[in-house]
């Protein structure tokens, strides 16, 4: 059983004690679970996003940020059917949220899902072109394909939208010499 807390609302001389806001812990959690992503402790964030997402306390945008970490923790510990999940239940909330769209096909290409890798993809650059991002991801599909011709011009497209950006020039460089 949860003890609930109070706090004090002051009303000039009148001092009430109201409960807290339920929600402080879930934020506390996902807030911990960001932090914890962060220092590299993926288990650790997976723990705090679990525990704030099943709390049922999150506004909308905060549950979507906290399924992200989480679904990126699980993609940096190698289980990408739970990042995908996690990703896949982003979407439901914000189907027009490029960057989700983006990680889940990121996810998908490792685990070889290359056409719903693609679809993904695509519809992420549908909503958000200038995503140099994206394109790099796009390359990145179509490099785990073979066809290095597409994957070199799809790294281009992302270095032209970000053209100091050194990993897009030097996986072009690494293409170039192969």
């Amino acid at each position: 059983m949860r003890v609930r807390e109070f706090m004090a609302v002051s009303l000039g001389a009148l001092v009430l004690a109201l409960p807290a806001p339920a929600f402080a812990d879930a934020i506390g959690d996902n807030n911990l679970c960001y932090a914890q992503f962060v220092t590299g402790d993926n288990k650790a964030a997976i723990g705090y996003c679990t525990k704030a997402i099943d709390s049922g306390e999150l506004s909308e945008p905060d549950l979507i940020a906290a399924l992200i970490n989480r679904g990126v923790a699980y993609k940096n510990t190698g289980d990408l059917e739970a990042a995908v999940a996690d990703y896949t239940a982003a979407l439901r909330i914000a189907p027009r949220d490029s960057l989700i769209y983006r990680n889940r096909a990121n996810a998908r290409r490792e685990m070889g899902d290359y056409d719903a890798a693609l679809a993904d993809i695509g519809r992420a650059i549908e909503l958000d072109p200038e995503s140099a991002a994206a394109w790099y991801v796009r390359g990145a599909i179509m490099e785990a394909r073979s066809d290095m011709v597409s994957a070199r011009k799809f790294y281009m497209t992302a270095l032209g939208l970000e053209p100091d950006n050194q990993a897009y020039k030097d996986k072009i460089l690494g293409l170039d010499a192969q």
